[in-house]
């Protein structure tokens, strides 16, 4: 394998990497962290025999990377950041600041699960991995990857309800405010 392949594989995954690492830190500010990780595959190249997915064996290194930077810094359990997308297109001032606050609880909710629930929840629901890909870059059997994920979602609801939300019939999440009598 060669650089060659790494400039590939950049121009396939940087963005799941990118997001993923936006999710993880919950920070905006990921462009180092992301060069950071194809620099270390660009290293371990040699050490890649292709038994994985080459985006879960980045996503791992980005994962790894992150990690021992706050082990360094210790600062890991002091994430508080929030990140804040700019809510879809609206011709509506209300919808939009309705949008965003719905965000904003979201993302709170998902910096308050623990590490792993929160790794599981961004690997499964946000970055859309399988069960499979998400064991391999936790290093886990499938079976716990989706006993984890269960629960993570469980606690996520759970403090979605503590923050004002309630789920419909339909498994929609609503404010209890928005609901109708």
């Amino acid at each position: 394998m060669t650089n060659h392949t790494i400039e590939e594989w950049f121009q396939l995954y940087e963005r799941d990497i990118t997001s993923f690492l936006t999710y993880y830190t919950g920070s905006l500010d990921v462009e180092d962290l992301v060069q950071e990780t194809f620099m270390i595959a660009m290293k371990k190249m040699a050490g890649f025999n292709g038994q994985s997915h080459p985006k879960t064996w980045l996503i791992s290194i980005a994962r790894n990377k992150v990690i021992d930077d706050y082990r360094k810094r210790r600062v890991w359990e002091k994430i508080k950041h929030l990140i804040i997308r700019d809510p879809k297109e609206s011709n509506e001032l209300e919808e939009q600041t309705i949008l965003n606050q719905e965000i904003i609880q979201l993302y709170k909710a998902i910096h308050q699960l623990s590490p792993r629930y929160k790794e599981v929840v961004i690997l499964r629901s946000i970055l859309e991995l399988t069960p499979k890909e998400v064991s391999e870059v936790l290093k886990s059997n499938v079976n716990h990857v989706n006993v984890m994920f269960h629960r993570a979602l469980m606690r996520l609801r759970e403090l979605l309800v503590e923050e004002g939300f309630t789920y419909e019939e339909s498994g929609e999440l609503t404010r209890k405010s928005e609901k109708t009598t």
